[in-house]
């Protein structure tokens, strides 16, 4: 038997078992952490209870899939083309789960936490936005048509080729002409 073979395999499931923590550690759902770790739902349980003892148990239910949270307010559309824009960077480009792709999309995440501590983009949701960007279904990373900045853009709406930002400076600066009644 040739001993690299068996260190091959062991090294692959020594980063799966990394993996399964770090995403539970970020809080992905149980389902999340199993589809991209490789992990069964039963050996994350026995992680969780031997190596996480006083962690939360994550978020229960099934992973988010509606995309509109993240065009609630200016502010959630811009973290989230942050996430996207991160998630390019790190060269993420397979929109389904997969070992590897789960170790970029842990990296991608940490750099974004890193940079925007108080952003509130849960892991399953950054996943979800992850996923369909690679895809290009409904939602796509654009750039500001004025300043160049990362946007996300809604496929399924009229597309708003500047961002919230830019859009308010040229409302401030064109007032709008009142009408006046004609007599």
């Amino acid at each position: 038997m040739d001993a690299t073979v068996g260190d091959e395999r062991f090294y692959r499931y020594y980063r799966k078992i990394r993996l399964g923590l770090r995403l539970m550690s970020h809080g992905a759902r149980a389902q999340t952490a199993s589809d991209w770790s490789g992990l069964t739902l039963d050996q994350l349980v026995t992680l969780r209870k031997r190596w996480m003892p006083g962690a939360e148990h994550g978020f229960r239910g099934p992973s988010p899939t509606s995309y509109k949270p993240f065009f609630r307010s200016a502010l959630k559309a811009s973290h989230a083309a942050m996430f996207v824009g991160i998630h390019r960077l790190i060269g993420i480009d397979a929109s389904k789960p997969s070992l590897e792709g789960g170790e970029k999309l842990c990296e991608a995440f940490e750099i974004y936490r890193e940079w925007e501590p108080d952003a509130h983009l849960e892991f399953d949701y950054a996943v979800l936005l992850a996923t369909r960007v690679v895809k290009g279904e409904e939602v796509e990373l654009s750039t500001c048509a004025r300043c160049g900045c990362a946007l996300l853009l809604d496929k399924l709406k009229i597309p708003q080729p500047r961002c919230a930002q830019c859009r308010s400076k040229s409302d401030k600066a064109s007032p709008r002409r009142h009408r006046v009644p004609s007599h």
